[in-house]
């Protein structure tokens, strides 16, 4: 069978279970939160909304903590009572299937363009992958541990005692798939699938935080839905710069944020980081949560502001950049609420607090002490001025106000016209409202002045998901209006024209734009397809071949990433590569075993001194590829050392001199 049948019926399959082990038992949490004050008996589909959220929302930390306590089985017998428990919620949903025959086609397109983007393509011997296998080996990585080791698992980048520090809730999903199958479904599968259900449950939250701040009109809801989906997939002016760029240098980029420091909108989100956008989902329902529970006089409440609190410690445990961007926003309303002598907040908080106990001693335990995670730091504008001079820091600053209405394009010329406009005024919804303000203000401030230090700036790119959700929200205010063509007018619709094709144009990038074809800089990822499906070929051999737990060494300096071994096998190397100390490891431990191992593959050495430095490396096999320097040297692999797999392209080695008993050659 082809790889890229393989991934397709994977996918098929991670698709359909995903909801069962997941989304189901929203509707359980819908049904128990329904009985404690929280109305949502508007219809069919927004009560599928709210089971949706609900489930990204406060199953994650839920099942984390199952996991650990009673093993993957517990945790999938708790989904399946919470499922059974609101299984009369499902109640109408075939019959509305019927008049929604235009969103299910949408919803089919989604999933079309998830496995563009995220499945193996191969021919005649050649992989094709996505760029999105950049960040898929970490996600890959981390979805097999929590699958064979439970939480928490120890560092698939770095062979080390202990475990590793990582935020791994949204792992859980796809770890489940992958439990579930049988190991069948690929990890990176089952994790495209939950990626897939991910971007359907941020639509069901922008549709949710625009009712709940009583900015959809009247007989609009459906319009607001369709707009919400259509907003997804509208980035910003980007590629008013490629084309800048083109003119000047004669050469583009296969993804239209390249040009500046990142702001993905919401569906090139989803697939790239959908762990970020789950903390974001999980964040705005926890906000929604005590919104309403203000709304709640009984003792109630309590329940409402206690499922708040699991949900901010999903969004901790999905990401820790997203929780430190809304940090600020819950801290104030906090002490606001307390002010009023409404302990709802803090009660939140403090569930939020002892849900995330373990995650944080996981994070303590399990990273070795590194530099201050966080810098002040100026948003640049292009890479022109990233440096971190004081000039460059000044023009950043001066130029800020352009750099966002170029990257948000047409939801920022959707908020002026909101700001202009006469807007609702009724108490119901003002407390929402009053949250958009204030989650855009932490979203402007983090992102403008603040970054992560790690390898990137994760947290002044994922902070930019609170800026753009209010625009978003307000630009579908003013397009419900009848008048919405008029006031939006030419400019708008050259900015949604520009937002889709820069959407398109990242989608089919991500695949298609490469050299020789255009006119590209050169790009690491799948630069050599022959080598790539010899590698996948070589991990599944390995997995069938070596010993349970045995590591597998390639060479950690040949690319600035390594990808295909987190992609397609369970057996880890010593040390990935130069940025290995991703999950915690020591950043000078790192360097010292790429180093103790990068001479195996760059110069042949004796036996003795294989031995020695795998043997001090904990590297119990070896992987030489016809790209390594010493096979380029000897025309193939060392030939002191005995290869258990071979072909033209790959050896695995063993450095000790012994090939594994019962085992021949494919």
């Amino acid at each position: 069978m082809s790889y890229l049948l393989e991934d397709l019926g994977g996918l098929v399959g991670a698709t359909l279970l995903a909801p069962v082990l997941l989304c189901c038992a929203g509707f359980g949490l819908l049904r128990l939160l329904e009985r404690r004050g929280l109305a949502a008996t508007e219809g069919v589909w927004p009560r599928a909304g709210w089971a949706m959220i609900l489930s990204l929302a406060i199953l994650p930390v839920m099942d984390a903590l199952a996991i650990r306590a009673i093993g993957m089985p517990g945790m999938l017998l708790l989904n399946g009572a919470l499922a059974l428990f609101g299984i009369r919620q499902l109640r109408g949903i075939a019959s509305a299937c019927r008049g929604a025959g235009v969103f299910l086609l949408i919803a089919l397109g989604w999933w079309l363009i998830c496995a563009w983007t995220l499945v193996d393509f191969d021919h005649d011997g050649r992989l094709y992958q996505s760029l999105v296998v950049f960040d898929m080996v970490k996600h890959a990585a981390v979805v097999e541990q929590i699958a064979r080791q439970g939480i928490p698992f120890t560092d698939p980048f770095f062979a080390r005692d202990g475990i590793a520090g990582y935020y791994h809730y949204f792992y859980v999903w796809p770890a489940a798939i992958r439990w579930v199958s049988g190991f069948h479904i690929s990890p990176v599968m089952a994790f495209a699938a939950c990626a897939y259900w991910t971007g359907i449950a941020v639509v069901a939250l922008l549709w949710r935080i625009a009712a709940d701040a009583s900015l959809i009109r009247k007989g609009c809801g459906r319009r607001a839905l369709m707009l919400a989906i259509l907003l997804c997939f509208v980035a910003g002016a980007d590629l008013l710069f490629m084309a800048l760029r083109y003119l000047m240098v004669g050469r583009i980029e296969p993804e239209i944020e390249n040009w500046n420091s990142e702001i993905r909108m919401l569906a090139t989100s989803t697939i790239w980081v959908p762990h970020h956008i789950m903390a974001l989902v999980a964040g705005w329902t926890g906000l929604l949560l005590n919104a309403r529970a203000r709304r709640v006089e009984s003792p109630q409440r309590l329940w409402l502001a206690g499922a708040a609190g699991a949900a901010y410690a999903s969004m901790f445990g999905a990401s820790v950049w997203i929780s430190l961007t809304i940090a600020p926003v819950l801290i104030v309303w906090g002490v606001m609420m307390l002010w009023r002598r409404d302990g709802t907040l803090l009660l939140s908080g403090v569930v939020a607090l002892l849900l995330s106990v373990p995650q944080s001693i996981d994070l303590l335990h399990g990273r070795a002490p590194d530099i201050f995670p966080v810098a002040l730091h100026v948003r640049p504008f292009t890479l022109l001025f990233a440096s971190h001079d004081m000039a460059a820091q000044l023009w950043s600053l001066i130029l800020l106000p352009l750099n966002y209405a170029l990257e948000f394009g047409f939801v920022m010329l959707g908020a002026g016209l909101y700001a202009r406009s006469v807007r609702p005024t009724d108490e119901a919804g003002r407390p929402v409202r009053r949250l958009l303000v204030a989650t855009l203000v932490a979203g402007l401030l983090v992102a403008s002045f603040l970054r992560s230090v790690i390898i990137n700036n994760d947290l002044g790119w994922r902070a930019a998901l609170f800026i753009l959700v209010p625009l978003m929200i307000w630009t579908m205010r003013v397009a419900q209006e009848d008048d919405a063509l008029r006031r939006f007018g030419v400019p708008g619709a050259l900015l949604l024209a520009l937002g889709l094709a820069g959407t398109a144009w990242d989608i089919v990038g991500l695949r298609v734009i490469r050299a020789p074809a255009f006119p590209v800089r050169a790009i690491e990822v799948n630069d050599d397809p022959a080598m790539a499906y010899a590698l996948r070929d070589a991990y599944r051999w390995a997995d069938r071949h070596l010993p349970e737990g045995a590591t597998l060494q390639h060479n950690p300096v040949l690319k600035h990433r390594a990808l295909d071994f987190g992609l397609y096998t369970r057996h880890w190397p010593a040390v990935a590569d130069r940025d290995a100390f991703l999950f915690g490891a020591d950043r000078h431990a790192v360097a010292a075993r790429v180093a103790l191992l990068a001479p195996i593959f760059i110069r042949p050495l004796t036996p003795a001194q294989y031995r020695d430095r795998a043997a001090r490396g904990r590297s119990d096999t070896l992987l030489f590829t016809r790209r390594d320097p010493v096979w380029k040297k000897l025309g193939g692999p060392p030939l002191a050392l005995p290869c258990l797999y071979r072909t033209s392209d790959i050896c695995i080695a063993s450095p000790t001199g012994k090939t594994l008993p019962g085992k021949t050659l494919p």
